[in-house]
């Protein structure tokens, strides 16, 4: 695998990822975006309007933002291409196929509501898998629940490991060297699809792939949604992203129409995430579980003896999350 790294606008020099694997330029850090707080601060750095590069962000039809910041590193996978930047709005972040991942600056946005809307609703999580999600993130929350004996990660792609652990150690937080992670390398379909009921079921599936319009479309039909309904215990759920509802509301309409097939429970929840364009969606999908019915003390009482102080959930913005805006009634079945 070939890495190019930037030294200056326009300047670049190739060499294997074993020698590259580290920053090109110097950076002074400053807390530009004063958001995520000092612990995000650390990373996210000054830049000299001299210097930078660009990269375009495609929200939409016809809209797209332009980030500024370096090019740490990138290559070609098996599977994809890849990027690490240092940018100054988000920190450092990586990109798949022109696509960004996630930030460190706010990762947290959008981890904590993919993991916590249905893990707290889930009266005691103790297994649980993560189809894509190599960057180690959403095992991350995941891990931070005591009762969770196992969660098994089902991840495509080496790279994406291997750039999580070399230049994005924020985002798993040591996650992906936990003992109750098991990582399995290949095509998380091909995974559940040799499920078999003896290899025991999930207390949570977490959808953490790319979009439906890539080459993981085929993980977002109803047929492979009943597959992941196998692997769920009684009161299990599945949490996934169904995209923006600004600029992706026939997707979202098609998904929620597909999990309603399934599922008698489908739960839409509408964070907040910078890098993806502003107000996102995602949803909670289940027999059993309804996130909507848990009551205040329950979850505070959840909150503080499972897993201490998150950063965006807490009581009022589990329920904030899951209060639909007037505008988007007209979503598929809401």
């Amino acid at each position: 695998m070939t890495v190019r790294l930037l030294h200056r606008r326009g300047q670049s020099h190739y060499g294997t990822a074993a020698e590259n694997f580290r920053p090109a330029c110097p950076f002074v850090a400053l807390p530009l975006w004063t958001l995520t707080g000092p612990r995000s601060a650390t990373h996210i750095q000054a830049m000299n309007p001299d210097s930078y590069d660009r990269f375009r962000e495609t929200l939409g039809p016809a809209l797209d933002f332009d980030c500024a910041g370096h090019l740490l590193a990138g290559g070609r996978s098996d599977y994809q291409s890849w990027e690490v930047w240092q940018t100054a709005a988000f920190g450092r972040l990586y990109r798949l196929d022109g696509r960004s991942m996630a930030s460190e600056a706010d990762s947290f946005l959008c981890h904590e509501p993919l993991v916590h809307i249905a893990g707290l609703a889930h009266p005691e999580p103790r297994r649980a898998l993560v189809l894509g999600g190599g960057d180690g993130a959403t095992a991350a929350e995941l891990l931070k629940y005591p009762t969770l004996e196992e969660v098994v990660l089902a991840e495509l792609d080496p790279a994406v490991l291997r750039l999580a652990r070399d230049f994005l150690p924020m985002l798993h937080d040591g996650a992906l060297d936990d003992p109750r992670l098991q990582i399995v390398l290949g095509d998380a379909a091909a995974y559940v699809q040799r499920w078999q009921p003896a290899d025991g079921h999930f207390d949570l599936i977490v959808f953490d792939l790319t979009d439906p319009d890539t080459t993981a479309a085929p993980l977002f039909t109803a047929d492979f949604f009943r597959a992941c309904r196998r692997l769920l215990s009684p009161q299990g759920a599945l949490s996934l992203h169904l995209g923006s509802p600004l600029w992706q509301r026939e997707q979202i309409d098609s998904l929620l129409e597909r999990l309603r097939e399934v599922f008698p429970l489908v739960t839409p929840l509408f964070p907040a995430i910078p890098l993806y364009g502003g107000l996102w969606s995602m949803a909670v999908a289940s027999d059993t579980l309804d996130p909507t019915t848990q009551p205040a003390t329950t979850l505070a009482a959840r909150i503080e003896a499972l897993l201490g102080n998150l950063r965006l959930v807490d009581v009022s913005q589990y329920h904030a999350l899951l209060a639909c805006p007037p505008w988007l009634e007209s979503l598929e079945g809401i």
